[in-house]
């Protein structure tokens, strides 16, 4: 029997969609964000489904089960000839794409030309479910990485400064995978995204852009996936995230770390930290890369501009054999530490993880190995490009910086709590992975630890958090904008999105402040005016500053609360409590007996106009009264706190809201 030729292509059509719509089920993204090997790798997968099915249209002319065997061969063979080819020319098939690509090359091409496969109610079960998994394809989609600008304002309260925080999402393309950092580069900033993209970012205040830099930090990313059949581009489900399913090299970890920029004249050096993969060794390191431009002219002169190599960590670490890794994902991307800082005498100094090798998984404990460079703060001349070790016992430094009076101050991952703070101090052992105050992932225990929920014999951190917050980068703020907060350090977190503002005293952490962001903070960089700039793992560039243009609350916390509070009409201060205030008669508070005489000789109550009259220029409004508050002059504040006040209701002592 002939087979119609509609129905033939009615299934090669739904295994070759089905195929090309594996890498968006799997990343939940479109293809143009698919790095180069992963695009090879799908040409090459749907070149060896579409030359089965031509050679089978071509050939088979008949339908039966003989020739459906025969189609079965010739589309073997027809693989096995596109499978060496990518070999020859370097390309192979993740095993998302592989399997898959067996299954229909075993299964729709002899079908098509089956007995079975002229029966009209298989092609249109194929079709309907072919039609159901696109769908859902693209109902998966998280977003297009070509985002569309947006910035959004809102404010938040904090201890001492109402904040006035502007998001801006989509100025920097979605990367391909987290990490990276800010810098400082003359009067602008640079951004490093964990691709190893770089930005220059003009956060002028009437004017805010982002350029991208026509170059890219040399971390060899696409090689590294491709030795383990993975992707460079972080997945977008959790489970894979969280490691379910087979083992597997999370290949998507490797990534940049931190981004530093030194000025000298016209010339910028700018030097960046990431992971780099030996092929022929078959093992992953990281590198410090340099590269220098002209700062007046950086967009046009780093096209030009070639990278070198200025720093590469020892051992290399192989992810087989023997001195591998023991566990599902023997690859910790996310533990490479690698933040920067640059110290007087041309001096780096460099964080480095001990990439999970704590001698839990791994016969090495690097962090106590003298001969690894892992699990240290390393110092670095960057003269001579020699490096000595300048502390040990990290687990994964995420953050560092130097406070005034020259100290410097670490944060780093614990295990399962335990995260630190810590103060750096030459030569000095902090324990890790010997003692911790957190415990191993699903115990209740350290199994390393001889005193169990204790640091002792080694160098006690400032401060450890339990639960962890996944601290991520510490800055210590010196300007003048918030002059409370100066001297502070500020704290970044993952887990619970937030920053944290810590007062430090004698070396003692007395006061802690979480900011809820409800963005996992990367990096925060305090530009020179005061502003304090936040990079997120959602690709998104934070400013924070003082409100200015403050709402009803904030100014009557900066303008009222020191000698006024609205609680229950009753709780005095120096001036009576306002609950209920518009509407009632004037210096009549309960309980309040401080009123000035002028204030008492008036008559009437407070309402909108003789409150806003009263607030411009207490003096003018009443002679003699005893408030001295010079007055607000913006009339829209006024307005704003006259407005909050209205807002509050009284509560009795029932509980009961009344006006």
């Amino acid at each position: 029997m002939h087979p119609p030729f509609w129905q033939r292509l009615a299934w090669y059509a739904c295994g070759a969609l089905v195929l090309l719509l594996l890498p968006v089920l799997k990343y939940a993204e479109l293809w143009g964000t698919l790095g180069r090997q992963q695009k090879f790798a799908l040409l090459v997968g749907l070149g060896a489904f579409g030359a089965a099915c031509l050679l089978s249209l071509l050939v088979d002319r008949s339908a039966s089960w003989a020739a459906a065997g025969r189609a079965l061969v010739r589309s073997f063979a027809v693989l096995c000839l596109f499978l060496i080819g990518a070999a020859i020319v370097a390309i192979s098939l993740p095993r998302y794409l592989l399997i898959p690509l067996v299954i229909a090359i075993a299964v729709i091409v002899p079908l098509a030309i089956s007995p079975l496969g002229l029966r009209r109610a298989p092609v249109a079960a194929a079709v309907v479910l072919t039609g159901i998994l696109t769908a859902y394809a693209f109902a998966s989609v998280s977003s297009s990485p070509a985002m569309e600008r947006t910035t959004r304002e809102t404010s938040l309260s904090t201890a001492f400064y109402p904040l006035r925080v502007t998001v801006r999402d989509g100025w920097v393309p979605k990367p391909a995978t987290r990490g990276g950092g800010l810098t400082l580069i003359g009067e602008r900033i640079l951004l490093a995204t964990g691709d190893g993209h770089l930005y220059v970012i003009d956060a002028a205040r009437d004017a805010f852009e982002v350029q991208a830099l026509e170059t890219i930090v040399p971390a060899n990313r696409e090689e590294f996936a491709k030795a383990f059949g993975g992707s460079a581009r972080q997945p977008a489900r959790s489970r894979e995230w969280r490691g379910l399913g087979p083992p597997a090299v999370q290949t998507w970890r490797f990534r940049i770390a931190d981004v530093l920029a030194q000025v000298a004249g016209d010339q910028v050096r700018i030097l960046a930290s990431h992971h780099y993969w030996h092929e022929a060794q078959q093992c992953f390191v990281v590198r410090i890369s340099e590269l220098t431009a002209s700062l007046s002219n950086l967009e046009q002169s780093i096209p030009a501009a070639q990278w070198s190599t200025l720093f590469e960590s020892t051992p290399c670490i192989p992810l087989t054999g023997p001195e591998r890794m023991r566990a599902k994902n023997p690859f910790r991307g996310e533990e490479i530490g690698g933040r920067m800082l640059l110290l007087e005498g041309n001096k780096l100094l460099l964080t480095l993880g001990d990439q999970g090798f704590s001698g839990i998984e791994s016969h090495q404990a690097f962090a106590q190995d003298a001969a690894s460079d892992y699990g240290k703060t390393l110092l670095i001349d960057l003269a001579t490009r020699q490096h000595s070790t300048y502390t040990l016992g990290h687990r994964n430094p995420q953050g560092i910086t130097r406070t005034q009076d020259g100290k410097l101050w670490i944060t780093e991952h614990g295990p399962q709590g335990g995260d630190e703070l810590n103060l750096l101090q030459a030569q000095v052992n902090y324990g890790w992975p010997k003692v911790t105050y957190g415990t191993d992932y699903g115990s209740t225990a350290w199994p390393l630890s001889e005193d169990q929920g204790r640091h002792s014999g080694y160098q006690q951190p400032v401060l450890s958090w339990l639960p962890s917050i996944g601290a991520s980068d510490v800055t210590a703020l010196h300007g003048e904008l918030f002059p409370i907060w100066r001297g502070n350090l500020l704290v970044g977190s993952l887990s619970t999105r937030s920053l944290y503002r810590l007062v430090i005293d004698q070396d003692r952490v007395v006061v802690q402040e979480p900011i809820a962001l409800n963005q996992r903070v990367r990096d925060i960089l305090e530009l020179p005016d005061g502003r304090i700039l936040i990079w997120d793992d959602a690709a998104a560039l934070t400013l924070l500053e003082p409100a200015t243009e403050q709402d009803g609350a904030s100014l009557y916390a900066t303008q009222c609360l020191g000698c006024h509070t609205i609680a229950d009409g009753i709780s005095h201060r120096i001036g009576p409590d306002l609950m209920g205030i518009v509407g009632r008669a004037v210096a009549s508070a309960q309980g309040y007996d401080e009123y000035s005489p002028a204030l008492r000789a008036q008559s009437g109550v407070w309402d909108v106009e003789r409150l806003n009259e009263f607030l411009h220029q207490p003096q003018t409004s009443v002679p003699g009264t005893s408030m001295a508050f010079p007055g607000i002059v913006d009339a829209e504040h006024r307005k704003a706190i006259i407005e909050y006040l209205q807002r509050n209701e009284r509560i009795d002592k029932r509980g009961i809201a009344t006006k």
